[in-house]
């Protein structure tokens, strides 16, 4: 008896799904209001310029240039007495210009988040630590030019160095094994690294 409850149960929670779909697959409606909606310094005009389009219109498409997708509420307000067309440098003066007193804003969005993007590879130019440049070798005279590229990609994230070059002559530098210091002209540091993931 009670595995005809599990059957039946899960037959109609099937069947639900089915016919509804899962909850995470229809998007959340977000809503703003604009009270008094500005356009070019002023109220925006209720009409087009051709005084066809009106109301629904000039709400969806104003709401649009906000980034929303529609709007699904708005207000006429009647005589204000200045307006700015939309989409053009126009203005309405007088009694017959009327205008809106709130814009309602839909936007949808989903509960599936964008996958995160990152940069497989990144050049570092003249690469620096603590505000030394980094030495060419990773231990003062030892594990030279490789092995100090790939502990300095490591510690930024990357997995290994795909490229690299030695510039000579450097002020000031750092390894990165020991942290010795080096200063004057005998001094060799990195050029640039580039990084992979």
């Amino acid at each position: 008896m009670s595995n005809s409850r599990y059957i039946m149960f899960g037959s109609l929670w099937v069947l639900s799904l089915l016919v509804h779909g899962a909850p995470s697959d229809y998007p959340s409606k977000v809503f703003r209001n604009f009270w008094h909606p500005l356009y070019n310094g002023e109220r925006l005009d209720f009409c087009a310029i051709n005084g066809k389009n009106c109301g629904k219109e000039i709400a969806d498409r104003y709401c649009q240039l906000l980034g929303y997708k529609y709007s699904n509420q708005y207000t006429i307000a009647y005589n204000i007495g200045l307006t700015h067309y939309l989409e053009s440098r126009a203005k309405c003066t007088g009694w017959q210009c009327n205008g809106f007193m709130n814009i309602s804003c839909v936007n949808l969005i989903t509960h599936k988040p964008p996958q995160a993007y990152y940069y497989r590879e990144q050049k570092f130019v003249a690469p620096r630590v603590n505000h030394y440049r980094v030495d060419w070798c990773y231990k003062k005279g030892n594990d030279c030019g490789e092995s100090a590229a790939h502990s300095f990609c490591s510690r930024m994230g990357f997995m290994r160095a795909k490229n690299f070059t030695q510039e000579n002559k450097v002020g000031a530098t750092k390894a990165l094994g020991d942290e010795a210091l080096c200063f004057g002209p005998q001094c060799s540091a990195f050029k640039y690294i580039v990084c992979y993931r």
